[in-house]
C-alpha cells in the first residue's frame, strides 16, 4: 500500500526533536536565528497557523460585524475563528481549473462593512495576487495570505500579513509551528504583546506529539502499510477515517483554549532547525512526480477533470482529480494498493444567510445585489461542486515513479468524467 501523504521529517530530527524535550528544562538555551527569512523583525512564531491566525484578529480594533472575505475553500477553523471574534466571514466561489477568484465577484462581495480579505493559496501553487492585492489597497482592506499548503523554503511578506504551516503532513513539518510575518510594526507587537500573555505548550505534549507520529511514520511504510491493508481489506472506509484523524491537529474540544498556547521551546527550536536545513529538491521531486501523473492521466484519458490543473508554479503538495464516481474509484485504487482518498480538511465557507437562517428559510432569502454583503452572498456552485465529485491521489515521495503511471491508467480506466456535469454546472 504506497500511503497517500508521508510524514516530511526524517527518524533523525525527530530523535532529536524529543531529545530537545527529555533535556533539563532549567537550562536556558536560545532560540536561534531563522537564516532564511528577510527581515527576522516581522516575524513570529506561533503554535499554529490558526493561533497565529486568531492571535491577529484579536489584535484589530474592528467593529463586531464586521467582514471578512475568503477564498470559499478553505479548513472550517479559519472562519470559525472569526466568528469567534464577532467578525462575518463571506466566502467567494474559485475557478475549478486554476483555483482561485474572480476579481469581479471580490469586488461584488466588497461592502463598507468589509475589513479584509484571506486568500488560500491551495494544492502547493501560488495564487496571481496583484489584482488583489490592488483592490485591497483602494478598499482599504487588510490582506491575508495563507501559504499553509505553499512552502517552498522560503519565507516572505505577501500583503499585510502571510502565514507559513509546519503542522503535520506540512511540506517540512516541525510537527506543528507555524510563522506570521506582519507588515505593521504596531500591529505586530500588540500580537506579542497578546501572545505573551499565552500559556506556553508544555514540553511533554510535545513530546507525546512527537512520539505520536513516529509510529504513524513508521506505519506508513508501504510494509507496514501493507499490513494494515489487508487487516481493513473489507472496510476500507474504516481505514480512510482512521488515517484522516491521524492528521488533525486540534480534535476534541476546547478548540480555543488549545490553541492559545506559545509554543513549547523544544517546538521552536526544531522549527528554526527545520527551516534551516531545508533542501528543495523535496520540491522538485515531488513536482516531476505530479507532473508524470498528471501527464500519463490525460494521455489516457484527456476527459478526465485534474483539479488545479491550470495552477501557476503548482507543486502539487497534494493531487486531486474530479470524477463521477468518487467513492467507487476510491475503492478500486484502495484495493489496487494506493491510498486515495475523499477525506479532506478543506470545506466550503458557508453563506451568511445559510448561517442565520433555517434550511428552508435560506433560498427565499438570497438577494441577487444590494449594499450588504448579506444580500450580495450567493452559492459556491464550483466549490460544491468540486467537493463532491474530489478523489486526492498519493504521489509524495517514496512512490517510484513506474508505480505513478501505474495509478495514473487505473484513473484513466475507472474513473467516470465529470465534463457533462461540469458543463451543466457552468452554464
Amino acid at each position: 500500500m504506497w500511503a497517500r501523504k508521508r510524514i516530511d521529517i526524517g527518524f533523525m530530527d525527530l530523535m532529536f526533536a524529543f531529545w530537545r524535550c527529555i533535556g533539563n528544562p532549567l537550562k536556558k538555551v536560545s532560540v536561534p536565528s531563522l537564516a532564511s527569512m528577510p527581515a527576522p523583525h516581522k516575524c513570529l512564531v506561533c503554535l499554529s497557523v490558526r493561533s497565529g491566525f486568531d492571535l491577529l484578529l484579536s489584535a484589530q480594533d474592528w467593529p463586531k460585524d464586521s467582514e471578512i472575505i475568503f477564498t470559499g475553500l478553505t479548513i472550517p477553523d479559519m472562519p470559525r475563528i472569526a466568528r469567534q471574534h464577532g467578525f462575518r466571514p463571506v466566502g467567494v466561489d474559485l475557478d475549478i481549473s486554476k483555483l482561485e477568484p474572480a476579481m469581479d465577484e471580490i469586488q461584488r462581495l466588497v461592502t463598507p462593512q468589509t475589513k479584509a480579505i484571506v486568500i488560500a493559496h491551495l494544492m502547493g501553487g501560488r495564487l496571481p495576487t496583484t489584482e488583489i492585492a490592488r483592490i485591497a489597497k483602494q478598499q482599504n482592506l487588510f490582506l491575508i495570505e495563507d501559504f499553509a499548503q505553499s512552502y517552498r523554503g522560503h519565507l516572505f511578506l505577501s500583503g499585510d500579513a502571510s502565514m507559513f504551516s509546519f503542522g503535520t503532513i506540512k511540506t517540512n513539518t516541525a510537527l506543528g509551528g507555524a510563522i506570521m510575518i506582519i507588515a505593521d510594526p504596531k500591529l505586530r507587537e500588540r500580537m506579542i504583546n497578546r501572545h505573551n500573555q499565552w500559556p506556553q505548550q508544555s514540553r511533554i505534549r510535545y513530546a507525546k506529539r512527537i512520539l505520536k507520529y513516529s509510529l504513524v511514520k513508521l506505519i506508513s511504510t508501504r510494509p507496514s502499510a501493507s499490513i494494515i491493508r489487508r487487516t481493513c481489506w473489507f472496510l476500507p472506509s474504516q481505514h480512510d477515517s482512521l488515517a484522516a484523524g491521524m492528521a488533525k491537529s486540534f480534535s476534541g474540544g476546547d478548540f480555543f483554549k488549545k490553541i492559545r498556547h506559545r509554543p513549547s521551546n523544544p517546538l521552536s527550536r526544531t522549527l528554526t532547525q527545520r527551516i534551516s536545513n531545508f533542501r528543495p529538491q523535496i520540491i522538485d521531486c515531488r513536482i516531476r512526480r505530479g507532473k508524470l501523473l498528471l501527464e500519463t492521466i490525460r494521455e489516457k484519458n484527456p476527459r478526465i477533470k485534474i483539479l488545479g490543473d491550470e495552477i501557476e508554479q503548482a507543486t502539487f503538495w497534494i493531487f486531486a482529480i474530479l470524477a463521477q464516481n468518487p467513492r467507487n474509484l476510491t475503492e478500486i485504487l484502495w484495493r489496487h494498493g494506493f491510498d486515495a482518498t475523499r477525506q479532506s480538511s478543506l470545506q466550503a465557507v458557508q453563506s451568511l444567510s445559510d448561517e442565520k437562517l433555517p434550511n428552508s428559510e435560506v433560498h427565499a432569502h438570497r438577494v441577487p445585489s444590494g449594499k450588504t454583503t448579506q444580500q450580495n452572498q450567493t452559492e459556491l456552485p464550483n466549490i460544491d461542486f468540486i467537493l463532491s465529485h474530489l478523489v486526492f491521489l498519493p504521489v509524495d515521495l517514496p512512490i517510484p515513479e513506474s508505480e505513478i503511471v501505474r495509478m495514473g491508467e487505473l484513473v484513466a480506466r475507472h474513473a467516470i468524467p465529470t465534463s457533462l456535469v461540469l458543463d451543466e454546472c457552468s452554464r
